[in-house]
């Protein structure tokens, strides 16, 4: 039976059991003898009907497996297509991007940063929360995609914990730590893989990932363990930012997988001890002050361009964007000229300080112009204390904190990527993404063993062992252990 035919048919049946029972509800009211007659003239019919549906259905779920096989091996594509789960404003994406794949769709919860992300990939992205898709087939084939190679993300994890081994005992019987629901995030990437079963995916996270405690063992542990029973060889690996092009000093974890067979390669840094610096990333823009609120100006390049820079530029004509800064009160701003380059709060006289040193040693944070930055975080949502400008005194650049663009900069987000909403969720999503330059590491790192796989499925060789090919095309509760994962 046709795909066609299937739907049909199951439409007929649905329809045509919905009619009978309505029929004989309707002649209960007329009475017990005319009830008992339709009832007896209707009961093979209903029997009937049921049957139909159920072989409808499963011819149903016989096609669509086929389908999925005959996409995978029709033709040979030339990019390889990228989901991106937890995308936010789609810093792994662009790093995906850049490396030569293509950007299939993007999920997110946030609409502010799926606004953005739809802006810069041609409106790919979804707003939704990925915990409320119970069929992610059905939910990629919905939004135009008929397969997907990559499976990227960074899940959040704000409901772990760091905690060091004498305290996990406590954490055992905390059902409130257990069963926090911000703790199953990555159990649901695990689940978009083994419902969609990729090539290959990269689940980035923070490096401490490795020592937050979920329920009943170590969450990474527990990930790799479950990952592997799904039939892929599984990696982590710590990245340093710094070496791959970005002027910032950032590590992040990155558990990257493939069900190809093939070893995950060592991700070595392209630059070597040659690392990007502030000033090198952000000297050619334009001088503003802070309380700056022009979110589109022109671009007029202060000097020759780094290589950097360059780079930053390409494709941005003559606009910039959200080069936007924070206000400042005129006590703040004295202060922010006294720092020295790398200067901390705890360095100030007393009389610029407001807070107590001995708690908020770093609340303010002087950037160095000749060193990379230290970690862009999230929380430069709610201030930058922690990123003040390198200025000088004698020097034209007056004395604030960094602005959207410039700390996009130091993220290594070209110009062309333009950040949406208020400023400070601008600067929210800027801090909450993953460096495209790292993520560009890493995606050009797998990409032959991508295209090899593609390649494998274009000629109809079979990639996974038998055992695990079979148990995951007709078996949706495996032996693997992830169903016990999901609840």
């Amino acid at each position: 039976m046709s795909q066609r035919d299937s739907v049909a048919r199951l439409h007929f049946c649905s329809a045509g059991l919905t009619i009978i029972c309505l029929a004989i509800a309707g002649a209960a009211s007329a009475g017990k003898h005319g009830h008992q007659l339709l009832q007896t003239g209707c009961e093979s019919t209903l029997c009937w009907l049921a049957a139909e549906k159920d072989k409808a259905m499963d011819c149903q779920c016989r096609n669509l497996r086929a389908t999925r096989t005959s996409l995978a091996g029709t033709s040979r594509r030339s990019k390889p297509v990228v989901l991106d789960l937890y995308c936010g404003a789609g810093g792994m994406s662009l790093g995906f991007s850049m490396a030569g794949y293509h950007i299939g769709l993007g999920i997110d919860h946030d609409p502010l940063a799926c606004q953005t992300y739809g802006h810069n990939f041609g409106g790919c992205c979804t707003q939704v929360d990925v915990r409320s898709i119970d069929d992610p087939e059905c939910f990629v084939r919905g939004h135009g995609l008929e397969h997907v190679d990559v499976i990227i993300g960074g899940p959040p994890c704000q409901g772990f914990s760091r905690v060091g081994r004498g305290k996990i005992r406590k954490l055992r019987g905390d059902s409130t730590y257990i069963h926090d629901p911000r703790n199953q995030y990555y159990r649901d990437f695990i689940r978009f893989v083994e419902a969609l079963r990729p090539l290959y995916f990269v689940m980035e996270n923070v490096p401490d990932l490795q020592y937050y405690y979920d329920g009943d063992g170590f969450l990474l542990d527990k990930a790799v363990h479950c990952l592997e029973g799904l039939g892929y060889t599984v990696r982590p690996q710590v990245l340093q930012a710094d070496q791959h092009g970005v002027p910032q000093n950032r590590k992040r974890l990155f558990l990257i997988g493939n069900r190809l067979g093939n070893a995950i390669p060592d991700i070595v840094g392209t630059r070597g001890t040659e690392e990007v610096t502030v000033w090198e990333a952000i000297s050619d823009l334009p001088i503003v002050p802070h309380g700056h609120r022009q979110d589109e100006m022109e671009y007029k390049p202060r000097g020759e361009l780094t290589r950097y820079q360059q780079e930053m530029r390409e494709g941005a004509g003559n606009v910039l964007y959200n080069h936007q800064t924070r206000w400042h009160n005129q006590q703040d701003l004295a202060a922010f000229a006294w720092l020295p380059e790398g200067g901390k709060y705890v360095d100030l006289p007393a009389e610029y300080k407001r807070y107590r040193d001995d708690i908020f040693k770093d609340k303010y944070w002087k950037l160095y112009r000749e060193r990379p930055s230290w970690t862009i975080e999230a929380h430069i949502g709610k201030d930058t204390y922690r990123h003040i400008y390198p200025s000088r005194m004698g020097e034209p650049e007056p004395p604030r904190t960094i602005s959207v663009r410039e700390a996009a900069r130091l993220q290594s987000f070209p110009d062309r990527f333009r950040f949406m909403g208020p400023f400070t969720r601008q600067f929210y999503q800027v801090g909450n993404a993953v460096p495209p330059f790292l993520a560009r590491a890493v995606a050009q790192a797998i990409l032959s063993g991508v295209l090899a796989g593609m390649g494998e499925l274009a000629d109809g060789q079979r990639i996974c062992s038998a055992d695990t090919s079979e148990r995951f095309a007709d078996h949706p509760e495996n032996d693997s252990g992830v169903m016990s994962m999901h609840g």
